[in-house]
């Protein structure tokens, strides 16, 4: 687990590539350790915010992965229809594009929380993680509407609490292999971000482990993928990508299945 005291993914690689003299929106991320552990299928988790112990009476301690207590409250409001404790949970900014006023929010943008996570009957986290000091992201794997799927959503930090971040500018979306789909051999996996352009951080995930994909394009359109030097195991995967563009963040999820090696 990262300390809040810790740098964000202080075991990870990132590097910021510059094209043409405009910042390409992209990171390379090798494989954690120590921040909830290393392995395949493994959770890393989002960082606790520390905070110092009162001095009248015992501190209470910070959950152990924030980021996942969220998002298990966000997905069960979501269940119940709770429109009022999912504006409750979501960062400043997300209630403005969102609302901009609770009214508005409950009458419409509430319904797709309702709709898309609310329909999880059941569901384990496979990533939770702090990316940068802002931004975090949490995904999920479980059962919607009586099938497997798969749900990944940005966190924000504001002051000492984590957020739920949705509604920005930010677009990522799966490229390969589709969602959903069932491939003979599976070799590689890749996904794109589109943003306004400028500095950011993109991460991908296979199976809850960070990769170390190559990207493609401009500040604004960018294209990462993973090749693998082995074909994947026979079977379901699943992939998760997140990224930042400055000040604003996404994230999506999706699974496949690899029909043979």
């Amino acid at each position: 687990m990262l300390l809040a005291s810790q740098n964000p993914r202080n075991e990870a690689k990132t590097v910021v590539l510059r094209t043409c003299n405009t910042v390409l929106l992209a990171a390379l991320v090798v494989a954690l350790a120590g921040c909830g552990g290393s392995a395949r299928h493994t959770a890393s988790t989002v960082a606790a915010t520390a905070t110092a112990p009162a001095t009248t009476a015992p501190a209470t301690a910070a959950p152990a992965d924030p980021g996942k207590v969220l998002v298990d409250s966000f997905a069960a409001a979501a269940r119940k229809g709770d429109a009022r404790a999912l504006w409750a949970m979501l960062s400043t900014e997300s209630r403005s594009r969102l609302g901009p006023d609770f009214s508005r929010f409950s009458q419409k943008a509430a319904h797709g929380f309702y709709r898309d996570l609310g329909a999880f009957t059941s569901f384990r986290t496979i990533v939770s993680e702090r990316i940068t000091l802002e931004f975090g992201v949490v995904a999920i794997d479980g059962i919607r509407n009586g099938k497997r799927a798969v749900y990944a959503i940005p966190l924000r930090l504001q002051g000492e609490q984590w957020k739920v971040e949705s509604g920005g500018p930010v677009v990522v979306r799966p490229i390969g292999p589709a969602p959903g789909s069932k491939g003979q051999v599976v070799a590689q996996v890749a996904g794109a971000v589109e943003g306004p352009g400028g500095t950011g951080t993109a991460v991908m995930y296979l199976d809850g482990a960070t990769l170390n994909p190559e990207v493609r394009g401009t500040a604004s359109n960018s294209t990462l993928f993973a090749n693998f030097d082995q074909a994947l195991d026979p079977g379901r995967h699943t992939v998760v990508l997140f990224a930042n563009d400055g000040r604003e963040a996404a994230a999506t999820a999706w699974a496949f299945t690899a029909a043979k090696r």
